[in-house]
């Protein structure tokens, strides 16, 4: 009779289902409200409360618009006669292994105490998630930190910068060198590489750790991670031993257990072995003989974890030594998420010291050459004439360097500054006496190693770098 009645369960639960459509709702972040609401139908149920009324109960309560409209709609199947498990299957609010638990604590009378159970595995999961987390947050905050810091120097320092090393006449260092360019660069085109940078940046890291087809390349990054890969494989232990143990001792099949494993975890390479545990199991192996044939599984379940499984399933004890493994791991993985932070730190200081020095050897060093410490050639006095030379120039046929027809006209370019400094000698490192601005055009009298006298407005003369002129007809 038993059967025949679960026969017609069944069918009733299809004809229901074709009766009514089930709403489509986007379910993404109600992971608070999928826990409140397990919590809470847990504690209605167990004190007497119908599952219609603590669906009501909990809609009243309930602050998100969207669980409000699914709680309605499991409101109307479950007045329709459809089951709990099927109703809440239907939600996609739960994972697999949380639903065949209700589905068999409704079949064996037990709901209560599965449901109690789905509230223990829903908070440790929320546990394992947060220890990755927490050990992600301090060393992402830091290099964020480090990125953003980096590029406002880089669009608002480094075009300062290199207008004034642009203008100093020194062999300058290759660091150097790459700051000027790097900084001319961004002064001119950062309002659109910096904002292409920072959305370049965070779509990469959507594709490579939250695009669900994509992020297993973000998820093989960090099993390889050292560090991160000892706390990932402690958690996997720890949800492996907690999740079977529990899903084997409320009553599931073990070939179903590991399906729901399988779904559980985000990393590819235990999903593998878990899916092959299944596939080995349902062929009638044993445990042992299905992680011997599985390639490098002591990577993922070290060899006494292994020894240990094999014994418990042996021993008839095989949910009871899968919680021990699960709450020795959990343990293991609060150590190792607080050392975590202690062996990270030293290595993100060693990134930020990098780049700070980097930027402080390119603007120093400069600086320390144009005042005759590595480069003493510069301030070097210009050698006078012997009589012989002095001679030779006067009595050779080629005409002056120095000596220009007037009238001669130059158009001064656009600079970083909008103006250029005009300065009373041909050096850089003259007095500043007058500016002139981008579009005049002026007349030279002389020139200089790259320099320009020019005749200013009121008469008065000065000296201009030629690498912000160009030559004009007279005329």
């Amino acid at each position: 009779m038993s059967v025949v009645h679960c026969q017609m369960s069944m069918i009733n639960d299809q004809m229901l289902n074709k009766k009514r459509q089930w709403p489509h709702v986007f379910t993404f972040g109600l992971a608070k409200e999928r826990d409140y609401f397990v919590e809470n139908l847990s504690l209605l149920i167990s004190s007497g409360m119908s599952i219609v009324n603590a669906l009501d109960a909990i809609a009243e309560e309930s602050k998100s618009g969207r669980m409000k409209h699914i709680l309605a709609a499991m409101r109307e199947d479950i007045e329709s006669g459809l089951s709990l498990w099927k109703t809440l299957e239907k939600s996609r609010l739960f994972p697999e292994h949380a639903v065949s638990l209700i589905r068999l604590g409704e079949a064996s009378g037990n709901l209560i105490q599965n449901l109690k159970v789905v509230v223990i595995q829903q908070d440790k999961e929320r546990v394992f998630r947060a220890k990755i987390r927490s050990a992600m947050m301090y060393p992402m905050f830091v290099l964020s930190l480090t990125v953003l810091i980096g590029l406002g120097m880089a669009w608002f320092i480094l075009p300062r910068l290199a207008t004034v090393f642009a203008q100093i006449k020194l062999d300058l260092p290759l660091i150097t060198k790459f700051l000027i360019r790097a900084g001319t660069f961004l002064g001119l085109y950062g309002f659109y590489v910096v904002p292409a940078f920072v959305f370049t940046l965070a779509a990469f890291l959507y594709i490579i750790f939250i695009f669900p087809k994509t992020k297993f390349i973000g998820q093989y990054m960090l099993f390889w991670f050292p560090g991160i890969n000892e706390l990932i494989r402690e958690i996997e232990l720890a949800r492996f031993g907690y999740l079977l143990g529990t899903l084997l001792e409320a009553g599931l099949p073990v070939t179903q257990a590991l399906g729901s494993l399988a779904s559980s975890t985000e990393f590819p390479n235990y999903q593998k072995l878990y899916i092959y545990l299944q596939r080995s199991v349902e062929e009638g192996n044993s445990f042992q003989k299905s992680f011997a044939s599985f390639p490098h599984a002591h990577h993922l379940v070290p060899a006494p974890i292994q020894q240990l499984i094999f014994a418990g399933e042996h021993s008839g004890s095989l949910s009871e030594t899968l919680m021990k493994i699960g709450s020795t791991f959990e343990a293991k993985a609060d150590l190792t998420t607080k050392n975590l932070t202690i062996i990270l730190e030293p290595i993100l200081l060693v990134i930020v010291w990098i780049g700070v020095v980097g930027v402080a050897l390119a603007v120093i060093l400069p600086i320390y050459n144009l005042i005759g410490g590595l480069n003493p050639s510069q301030s070097a006095p210009t050698p006078i004439p012997s009589v012989i030379e002095q001679i030779a120039q006067t009595t050779s046929p080629s005409p002056s360097p120095q000596k220009i027809t007037p009238p001669q006209l130059l158009r001064i370019l656009p600079t970083e500054l909008g103006y250029l400094n005009v300065r009373s000698r041909s050096s850089i490192d003259s007095d500043i006496v007058n500016r002139v601005t981008p579009g005049d055009i002026l007349t030279y009298t002389d020139e200089h190693n790259g320099w320009y006298e020019i005749t200013l407005p009121d008469d008065n003369s000065g000296w201009i770098w030629g690498k912000y002129i160009v030559l004009v007809d007279g005329e």
